[in-house]
């Protein structure tokens, strides 16, 4: 009892379920104790007994079962609550489980979850199998590893309201019953309809009262008998069987045994057969006796209930009703009245329906019905009474009258889409062009002729016309891409041009320059004789213009190069210490000069990065140059390298005067 006295929290909540799970002995279920359950399946059984919504929950690979207070009732009598707490689902579920099994095996195995809305599933309560149909869904509870480790049912029994609505549609179908010609022609149909639904009704009879024959149902004969899904010559279609006690002629509903005599009998929507039949007096106020006698076999997986019995009392005033319809003229009088009220409700519909709607009558087209909608379309002028061309003269030529003629004549509906019509709006107005998508239709008489024609549709002028300035909009835009993608075309093969003319004049200039460099340092090295200041000083001079030169030219270069989309990377591994030291070698000249000491830190060889050779060359010497340009004579330049994670970091510092602090964020 070690797991019932710390389950003590997990179900201490109020409720019956709560209760029933502290008295579980959940060691002997293969959940085992509530001590070793997992986090994960606290939890939900908490949620579970906490809502006021029905849930159940299957959990582990044995699908052990939990369920709330609000589920309960739908297990009803019949001894399977509580014995479903704690068992196997599918020891339980033998009834169901060819149903619900796969689909909490997709859940259990891949995690997909479901949701059924009115779905039939029926279960055993109260000692039977009854019909139960349910909205669920079923949701996959995962537990503290991550797998799945239940699931979880959302459920809500819709029994009662999808019963409801069924029964509810049958006796719609026998209150828009008829009209018949006579009484048992009635009788017959209603049967029909009553068992055209054999979950609700398996077999029916409907027995009738002679009318030469006074007297209640209970004291004379029945007869003759309409029976539908009972076998010819079977002891059910004895009247006698069905007569109503004298004592209670005003009938009440009498429920009568027929397990033996029904084995043939019913729709057979189930594999029981029924073994009740409800008997009602066919009774219509006013009438001092029943019509007769309806005769219902009740379903075997429905309970007989307040709902059952009003369903049978409602279908025998439905086919009352009918039955004295018949008999009566004042009420077929009634019912010619509520049909003249429909079609004054239908009438003003027609006249008030958005859409144009015209009815024109005969071989001329004779204007019939005309709706609001029409008048506006064509002008308020005189139309009804008139032929169509005598009324529109306007659309003499432009072929309505044909394709009138034509379904008139072949019956085949016409249907037109962006139709152009010119049109007098008002009288005595220019033609104006308008759109319209509508059908003709056929109407046929009951005898088969065909006496004229439906006109329905809509004006669409507005939006042919928005459309056709859109498409012209969208051509006009995309002429004016083609023409900018012309002129962009030209401009790339200008800056292609002129690209290219910088780029061979700078190698043209590049190389004169370069020997002017060249021997101007030979000379600065004695190789031509000794150098006195005063031609050291001019040489240093023409040293200077000659990089500065080269490096406008080097500038203009790349800036076209940069313009015109066309400067491109040489990729390779380049050791970084060569690098450096192709720099230093190129500024080598400058720091004798200025007596600047440069001290290298940078001694890794195998140290290499990613890049274009030319460019990071580039790019050291202009750090380099510029340490050199600003650093004051006798100075010193140190220059570091260190690997970190993502790249290779390179460091020149100088003694010279630094970038001012306003100035670092223009740097790059």
């Amino acid at each position: 009892m070690r797991s019932m006295h710390e389950a003590g929290p997990l179900f201490a909540r109020g409720g019956e379920m709560a209760a029933l799970c502290r008295a579980r002995d959940w060691a002997a279920t293969p959940l085992g104790p509530v001590a070793e359950w997992s986090r994960s399946l606290r939890t939900t059984v908490a949620t579970v007994l906490a809502s006021r919504h029905p849930m159940f929950l299957f959990w582990g690979p044995e699908l052990v079962q939990i369920y709330n207070d609000a589920y309960r009732p739908s297990l009803a009598g019949g001894g399977r609550h509580p014995r479903a707490l704690g068992m196997r689902g599918r020891d339980f579920w033998t009834e169901i489980w060819d149903i619900i099994g796969p689909q909490i095996a997709a859940v259990m195995t891949r995690g997909e979850a479901t949701w059924h809305v009115d779905q039939l599933v029926p279960i055993e309560r109260n000692g039977r199998i009854e019909e139960v149909y349910w909205t669920y869904s079923y949701s996959p509870v995962l537990d503290d590893d991550g797998r799945i480790g239940g699931t979880l049912v959302v459920c809500q029994e819709t029994t009662y309201r999808v019963i409801a609505a069924r029964r509810q549609g049958t006796l719609h179908r026998l209150a828009t019953l008829g009209p018949w010609e006579s009484a048992s022609a009635a009788a017959a149909e209603a049967t029909r309809i009553l068992t055209a639904e054999p979950r609700d009704v398996p077999f029916a009879l409907c027995f009738l009262t002679p009318t030469d024959v006074p007297g209640a149902c209970g004291k004379g004969p029945l007869a003759p008998v309409h029976a539908v899904h009972v076998p010819p010559g079977s002891g059910l279609c004895a009247p006698e069987r069905w007569l109503l006690p004298e004592a209670d002629p005003s009938g009440g509903v009498r429920r009568v045994g027929v397990a033996g005599e029904a084995a043939a009998a019913g729709g057979d929507p189930w594999p029981e057969a029924p073994t009740e039949a409800a008997v009602v007096p066919l009774e219509h106020p006013g009438d001092t006796s029943p019509l007769g006698a309806l005769v219902l076999g009740l379903s075997p997986r429905l309970p007989w209930d307040e709902r059952y019995e009003e369903f049978v009392r409602a279908a025998a005033r439905e086919v009352a009703s009918h039955l004295a319809a018949r008999r009566d003229e004042a009420e077929r009088e009634r019912m010619r009245r509520a049909l003249e009220l429909e079609r004054a409700r239908l009438e003003y519909v027609f006249r008030q329906a958005p859409a144009f709607l015209a009815v024109v009558r005969g071989p001329e087209h004779v204007f019939e019905l005309v709706n609001d909608a029409y008048y506006r379309l064509v002008g308020h002028r005189e139309l009804v009474g008139r032929p169509v061309l005598d009324a529109l003269p306007e659309v003499r030529g432009q072929g309505f009258k044909e394709i009138l003629d034509n379904v008139l004549a072949k019956g085949e509906p016409f249907v037109g889409r962006e139709i152009s019509v010119l049109l007098a709006r008002s009288p005595g107005a220019p033609l104006e062009e308008r759109f319209v998508d509508f059908v003709y239709l056929p109407l046929v008489e009951a005898d088969g002729a065909r006496s004229g024609i439906i006109a329905h549709g809509t004006d669409v002028t507005e939006q042919v016309l928005a459309r056709r300035e859109r498409e012209r909009l969208l051509g006009e835009s995309e002429r004016a891409r083609e023409a900018a993608e012309a002129a962009r075309s030209v401009a790339e093969q200008a800056n292609l041009a002129k690209a290219q003319f910088l780029a061979n004049m700078s190698h043209e200039l590049r190389t004169p320059l370069n020997a002017i460099g060249g021997y101007t340092e030979l000379i600065e090295l004695g190789v031509h004789g000794p150098v006195t200041p005063a031609q050291a000083q001019a040489l240093a001079r023409i040293q200077t213009s000659q990089r500065h030169l080269l490096g406008l030219i080097n500038e203009v270069l790349n800036y076209t190069r940069v313009e015109a989309g066309a400067v491109r990377y040489e990729l390779e591994s380049v050791p970084v210490a060569e690098a450096l030291s192709a720099a230093e070698a190129l500024i080598a000249p400058q720091m004798r000069a200025r007596r600047l000491a440069c001290r290298s830190l940078c001694g890794d060889p195998a140290l290499e990065v990613r890049a274009d050779r030319e460019k990071l060359q580039q790019i050291l010497l202009n750090l380099l140059s510029n340490a050199v340009k600003f650093t004051p004579a006798g100075g010193h330049i140190d220059v570091r390298c260190e690997r970190t994670p993502a790249d290779v970091l390179v460091r020149v510092r100088d003694t010279g005067v630094g970038i001012p602090a306003e100035k670092l964020e223009l740097v790059f």
